[in-house]
């Protein structure tokens, strides 16, 4: 377990591994900058059969050339995208999840906002390569 103090509050994160949850909501812009190659996150998941919803940026114009991107790889590895075009995806997904979920459900993000949001759904944070369990202190 570790505490980290941030901008935004005090959250207490500990290890987390994604067996734990049957259905993730996935902050696609977030984690996919994370990664050297943003085709690795569709085709993984595709490939380990995870049961995902991929949340991308649509609310502002300059998301767009991005998001058209992301959601042809979802459409080529047949998974299930869905496009925010009111807020930020992070916060879209913590709705999704809280409203289509009943339980064993996470969010995954590098974004602490989800933690903020989130009332039901459990919030994954991926940091240096290892996803930790978040939640406010």
């Amino acid at each position: 377990m570790a505490v980290r103090k941030t901008k935004k509050g005090r959250f207490v994160l500990r290890p987390a591994s994604l067996a734990e949850y049957r259905r993730l909501y996935v902050d696609v812009f977030s984690i996919a900058a994370s990664l050297t190659y943003p085709e690795e996150l569709f085709r993984s998941a595709a490939e380990a059969g995870i049961d995902a919803v991929f949340v991308i940026d649509a609310w502002h114009e300059f998301h767009m050339p991005l998001a058209r991107r992301y959601l042809d790889l979802c459409r080529r590895y047949g998974l299930d995208c869905r496009f925010s075009e009111q807020k930020p995806a992070e916060q879209y997904a913590v709705e999704l999840c809280e409203s289509e979920c009943n339980s064993s459900c996470a969010v995954v993000t590098r974004d602490y906002d989800a933690a903020l949001k989130a009332r039901r759904c459990a919030v994954l944070l991926l940091q240096r390569g290892k996803l930790w369990l978040v939640s406010t202190a």
